[in-house]
């Protein structure tokens, strides 16, 4: 079963550019998968969330249905970046970001990467 780690940029963005990721990921991922989400990334959507802008209100709502998402949160420390990369690196994951400066590091670690193209679908990097 693949890992799929989902970064916090990529999970703002059903509400940022209203593409449903979770049926896009089905479309381009065809073997059966676990999301994850590492626990920095919860607490970057909770710093977020206390502000006032258009992010902090998709914040605030990615927060309020994270329970209900087919997503397991899994344990990791340090900035979110560093701690996805690790669990990535150790669990062989296909990362989800719009992190440019991310999916750089990983591209020199050899792990994949899925990102938004064109505001409308999701692919491979």
């Amino acid at each position: 079963m693949a890992k799929i780690v989902l970064d916090t940029n990529f999970l703002l963005v059903p509400f940022q550019f209203k593409v449903d990721v979770f049926k896009e990921l089905e479309r381009i991922v065809e073997e059966k998968n676990e999301l994850v989400v590492v626990s920095p990334c919860v607490d970057e959507l909770k710093s977020l969330a206390a502000g006032r802008s258009r992010d902090a209100l998709a914040a605030k709502a990615v927060l309020s249905i994270l329970g209900k998402l087919p997503v397991k949160i899994v344990p990791g420390t340090g900035p979110a970046d560093n701690a996805i990369a690790k669990y990535a690196e150790k669990e062989k994951a296909v990362v989800c970001t719009t992190d440019i400066e991310l999916r750089r590091a990983l591209k020199k670690k050899g792990l994949q990467a899925i990102a938004l193209r064109s505001k409308s679908h999701l692919a491979f990097t």
